[in-house]
Formats: C-alpha cells, structure tokens, sequence
C-alpha cells in the first residue's frame, strides 16, 4: 500500500522521535512544509519558518510559533535544503459496506466497495475464512458460526491501492423468529446459554413486580439454571420482545441477557424522572420532541459484550472496555472543575464541529438541519431553574425497534456555560434502572465556553454565555441491561449550570431561543459496532479525557 499524507507525517514523527541523541531530521525524511488547509493531529510533524514542530492536539489553520501555548512545539532546526513542499501521493480509498449483520451460518452476507473512491481497476476480498473473491459488490456465506475479520484491497488504474477492514458476526440460531414461542426454552432460542451468566441475572436482578405482568417466578427460580425455562414462564413482555428484536437482527446473546428486564418492560413510555430538581421548577419553555434530522435507519449493534462467566478477567474487560480506557486526569476527582487551558482551548476541533456541522474526526458532514444522530430517536431539551442555578436537560427517546447499547455513547451540544465549575453536578437518568447507582455510570465531559469572537454567527445575541458540551457514557460494573436505551422509552442527560440562569431574568421568546439551541446543535453517536478504536478516537479529538461519577 502506497503512503498517504498522513502515513507521511506519522512516518516521520516516528523515525526522527526514535533515533537516539539525534538533532535534526534527515532531508531524506523531512516533513512537509505547513500548510494552513491541512488537519493535523497529535505527533504530525511540519516544516516552518526554519524549523520542525510537533502538532500537540488537533489543528488546521494555526500557523506553527504564532501563540505561546498554542498546539505546535518546535522540536529542532530545519534541515538545510528540505524538499520545500512534498506532494502527498494520490491514491484511492478503500470503503465496506455490509448488509445486516449478525447472520446465521449459509445465510449470504453482502459486501459492497462502490463507495471507494478513486479510479479503481481491481476490488480484492478476503473473507477471513480462508475464501477470496473479486468485484465491487459480492455475496460469502460463511460455514460456521464465530467473527470474521474481513479485508478489501483496491487498486487503481495506476497501480495503487489501498485497504479497508470490517468484522463480520456469524451466529447460531436454532429457531427462526416465527418459530420463538411460548414454549420455547431459552436454551433452544440460544445454544450457548449454558456458557452465559443469565441464570446469575435473575437470582440478582428479577424485578420485584415481574409477577404483575403474569411472569411465574416459581418456575424461574427452578429451570432458569438448565435452561429449560419457557418464554410463556417470563409473562406477557418478554416473548413479543424477543420476537421483535429478533427479527431486526438484534444477538441472541444480548437479547438472552435483557430477559430479566423485558419481562417487565412495558409498552407504553415511562415519565422520565430527574436526579436536580426536575420538572417542578421547569421553565415553559421547551424544544421538541424532535427526531434526528439525518433520518438515520434502524442501528443494529451486532458486537454486544457476551458477558459470559468464565475467563472472568477477559470478560470483564470486554464488558468494561469503554470504563477501562485510560483517563488523562491524574487528580481525579468526583467533584472537579477543568482548567482554563482546557475550558478556554478554542483550538478544540469541538467548536469546528459545532459551527460547521461535520464530524470531528472525519470532517465528513454530519447530515442534517438541526439534530442529528446515528440511529433513530428523537430528543427535548428543557431548563429546571431552581434559584439562582438550574439545569440544563436532554431528554431522548429510542423511536426504533431494538435497543442501544449506550455504554461509550457521545453526545455534544451548545448550552449555557458551566465555566467548567464542579463538572460532576450531572447526571444520566434511565427509568430502566431499578436505583439511579446501578450500573455506575460515570461519565467523561469537556466543556469549552465561546467567547464572542468563537461564537458561530447563528447563535450570537443569546442572554446567556454559551459553552460547547461533550460527554461520553463509560458504565462499569453491572450487566448491561441497564447500560441499555430500550425501544419507546427515556434516558436522559442533565448538567447543572452556574449563576447564568435565573440570575439573568430573560423574556420568553430569549428562554426559547436557549433551549432550540440545545436542541439544534446537539448530537449523538452510539458506537457502532461496539467499535472501540473509533470511539477513543473521538475522545482523544475533542479532549473528552475528563472523566467524573454520576
């Protein structure tokens, strides 16, 4: 595979930083000269001025040297004769797309690479099961169940190529979704229960009102161990469910470990409750219900955690993997304020993403007017005032028809500033937990207030001071059936505010523009796939390293 720009710029950072008391860069390997359309990212190294800088976080547009504590750092002098500005080679762009996963062995899975860019002449496919294929878009079925790597290499007209990656989740289903019924045991609907923990889920956690919606807790407590416990035995919610999730594809080791719950999972959407001091002090004003703008299809995440009891450690880290991620603060604190290196660092690629609407690590357009997310809900933003501070909410709703796996979710948006005061006085809030402690939901967040000449020019004029919020979810420590946003119901965000509320005594029509803000510039993003590179990815972009307990 031939170098991009940035394998360029990451290939000398890397040569120089390696070669013991060396001094200067050799011209054979020098960086190329800045440039002031170029993204650069943490380690990029360029030319300027006579001199090597080091990119220390993301920028594009800071011209190296011109702020003391600005994101480049120069490292040495320029080699004497450096190739004043090297062409990046051109080359095309490997991109998978792949329909619904997981499948069952011999069932087709379709891969398609027409969103490759480049003049492509050969599209080279390895399935990962030792089978090879050619073509743009193609069908493999795979043999047995198991995740597949699987990997696609192009080439352009001139010889070049380029490669993407993806897994692929095979697995076992020993009924099809019209066969699932009441007297379906949970060991025929999964043939791997006997290695998962669900019967240690229903000594722990059975709902104690499981018996108001017909469950038979009797015979639970005596065949959940087997298996042999029938979907008729969980009560009126769990089969119709299971038979829905089923049928959009949902894991079946997923939809086993949510049983305990959707015995009791109603219908009809529950009042969503709140950790500050809610709805009671609410301002009449509000913004939506409204529904993701980009109109994003139904989100299917096939890589779930199995949670299955065994190698306990491994399982753990699989089921904790976001929790587990290393957090840049070494005086953590549940009731930290942020530095204004950090609140004040207008170089964050969170404020381009917030007035341009693109993603931050991608710069691709997030596509929408308005709210935007990566799978169907739909969200309401509300101000609780309660004297001279409040609380800034958003309130979501999972309008699809399977659940979310939240657990390393990230959400951004424009409210009113916190200035980065006390950053754990908020809260996630699920009804679909039986005690706001359960699932020990900590968060990490990022705040950057906007001053006036950061303020993108449709938001300016508000009464209030406006700050950029990020925050991802990082759950730990209990099963992830309340780390879950379940189809027609609530889960929530608050984040208290400073004295930048009801201490400025705004009219109506200023209170209705704030929370439309919220409202507009807000976005979320649940992994995808359970992918965890992409996810510490974007946390290392916008700074999102600060983390606090709920």
């Amino acid at each position: 595979m031939k170098p991009t720009r940035r394998t360029l710029l990451r290939t000398v950072s890397t040569l120089t930083a390696g070669l013991a008391g060396a001094t200067t860069v050799s011209a054979t390997e020098s960086p190329p000269q800045w440039d002031p359309d170029t993204v650069y990212t943490d380690g990029d190294r360029v030319v300027y001025d006579g001199a090597v800088w080091e990119a220390q976080w993301w920028t594009r547009g800071n011209e190296p040297g011109s702020r003391e504590w600005g994101p480049w750092e120069r490292i040495e002098d320029a080699p004497d004769d450096p190739d004043p500005d090297p062409e990046p080679p051109e080359g095309p762009t490997a991109s998978i797309a792949v329909s619904e996963t997981p499948v069952p062995p011999t069932e087709p899975v379709v891969f398609d690479a027409t969103d490759s860019a480049g003049e492509i002449d050969a599209y080279e496919w390895d399935f990962g099961d030792g089978t090879e294929a050619a073509g743009d878009v193609v069908e493999h079925a795979y043999d047995d169940a198991g995740e597949y790597g699987v990997e696609l290499v192009v080439t352009d007209t001139d010889g070049r190529t380029d490669a993407a990656s993806t897994t692929v989740n095979v697995e076992e289903r020993d009924t099809d979704p019209d066969d699932i019924t009441a007297d379906t045991t949970i060991a025929e609907f999964y043939g791997d229960y006997d290695e998962r923990y669900v019967p240690e889920l229903f000594d722990n956690w059975m709902p104690d009102d499981a018996s108001d919606y017909g469950a038979d807790t009797d015979a639970i407590r005596n065949n959940v161990d087997d298996g042999s416990l029938e979907f008729g035995s969980l009560g009126t919610q769990a089969l119709p469910w299971v038979q829905q999730f089923d049928d959009a594809g949902l894991p079946r080791h997923a939809s086993s470990q949510l049983l305990p719950w959707l015995s009791v999972l109603p219908e009809e959407t529950e009042t969503p409750t709140f950790q500050g001091s809610g709805r009671s002090v609410a301002w009449d004003q509000t913004a939506g219900p409204t529904a993701a703008t980009n109109d994003p299809s139904t989100f299917v995440q096939p890589q779930w955690p199995t949670d299955a009891i065994g190698e306990a450690d491994e399982e753990v880290a699989e089921r904790d993997a976001v929790h587990n991620q290393p957090q840049h603060r070494d005086d953590w604190d549940s009731h930290f304020s942020l530095p204004d290196e950090i609140l004040y660092n207008h170089d964050n690629q969170l404020l381009d993403t917030i007035a341009n609407d693109v993603h931050p690590v991608t710069g691709d357009p997030l596509g929408g007017d308005g709210f935007t997310a990566n799978a169907p809900m739909e969200v309401t933003a509300e101000v609780h005032a309660d004297g001279w501070s409040g609380h800034q909410v958003l309130v979501f709703e999972n309008t699809s028809s399977v659940p979310y796996h939240l657990d390393g979710a990230v959400i951004w948006w424009v409210g009113p500033s916190k200035y980065g005061k006390t950053m754990s006085a908020g809260h996630y809030n699920n009804e679909q937990r039986p005690e706001p402690g359960v699932g020990h939901p900590q968060r990490d967040i990022i705040e950057v207030v906007l001053g006036d000449e950061h303020m993108p020019e449709r938001y300016e004029g508000e009464d209030v001071d406006l700050s950029a919020f990020a925050i991802r979810l990082a759950f730990h420590d209990s099963p992830y059936m309340f780390r879950t946003a379940y189809p027609g119901q609530y889960w929530s965000l608050e984040v208290r505010t400073g004295d930048n509320l009801a201490g400025r005594h705004q009219g109506d029509d200023e209170r209705q523009r704030l929370v439309d803000t919220m409202v507009e510039t807000c976005h979320v993003e649940l992994r995808q796939d359970l992918d965890i590179e992409r996810n510490t990815e974007l946390v290392e972009t916008i700074e999102l390293t600060n983390r606090v307990a709920n």
